[in-house]
């Protein structure tokens, strides 16, 4: 290494290999931005621990597995509290728990305007809530709030949009804080439509979509609780808000669900 040569530039993810040239340099300690630490605090009386048989009327967390993975994807630490029921309360203490031992706080449910989604009053009450109602199907109950300097993060129940809220808003402040790239962590295809893709304007649409022929099938941009339309579908299409769809035969951008 020539003498005043840069080794490792600020900004990057350091790889095993940089640790050995580091290492090499007689380096022992350098100053690196850690993981963010992510609690995900589930809420929901109808709600049974991950893995559970489900029973009348009551049925599995499917969020809180899939937020630790998104997490983990995305450079996080995450720690998930609950499910716990819907008192207000009980959520209070988990909130003010969550946020003072947290880089940022994610809720799942709980986060629309029925008299059991407690979430947003107790976050405007314990600080604010600038952000609550986003023009996006199928995942407009989100939100956006801060418990002191913690970022709270208001994710819907149903389980397609949780996972389409957390894309296009978690997803970005855990990268960020871990000192990651913002950017959507998947491999983009462009493909023609084998229909029509419909929309409306004013909205931004996440519609799950298959390769069928090497044309793309839309599947649904609805059905925030039907989790198997991301399982059945090879990725996503965003349709900007400005845009009342797409025409059969337009080539479209699709976001892989196999992660790039």
């Amino acid at each position: 290494i020539a003498e005043g040569a840069v080794v490792l530039s600020p900004g990057r993810v350091l790889r095993p290999q940089d640790l050995g040239v580091l290492s090499g340099l007689g380096i022992a300690t350098v100053f690196a931005i850690r993981k963010a630490r992510v609690a995900v605090v589930v809420t929901g009386d109808e709600l049974l621990p991950p893995g559970s048989t489900p029973r009348i009327h009551r049925f599995a967390d499917m969020n809180s597995p899939m937020l630790a993975a998104l997490i983990a994807r995305d450079g996080g630490i995450p720690r998930v509290v609950g499910p716990l029921p819907d008192d207000r309360e009980i959520l209070r203490t988990a909130l003010i728990a969550a946020a003072d031992c947290s880089d940022i706080v994610l809720v799942s449910g709980g986060s629309s305007t029925g008299p059991e989604d407690h979430a947003p009053a107790l976050v405007a009450e314990l600080g604010e809530l600038p952000v609550h109602g986003v023009a996006l199907r199928p995942a407009s109950p989100s939100g956006l709030g801060f418990i002191g300097a913690i970022p709270i993060l208001l994710l819907p129940g149903n389980p397609v949009s949780c996972l389409c809220a957390y894309d296009f808003f978690a997803r970005r402040a855990i990268r960020r804080l871990g000192g990651g790239h913002p950017g959507w962590p998947y491999r983009v295809e462009s493909r023609p439509l084998a229909r029509k893709l419909s929309s409306a304007v004013g909205r931004v649409d996440y519609a799950r979509v298959r390769l069928v022929n090497d044309r793309v099938e839309p599947l649904s941009i609805g059905g925030a609780s039907i989790l198997t339309s991301t399982t059945r579908a090879d990725g996503f299409v965003i349709v900007p808000a400005g845009l009342e769809g797409y025409a059969a035969g337009a080539n479209v951008q699709i976001y892989m669900y196999d992660i790039a």
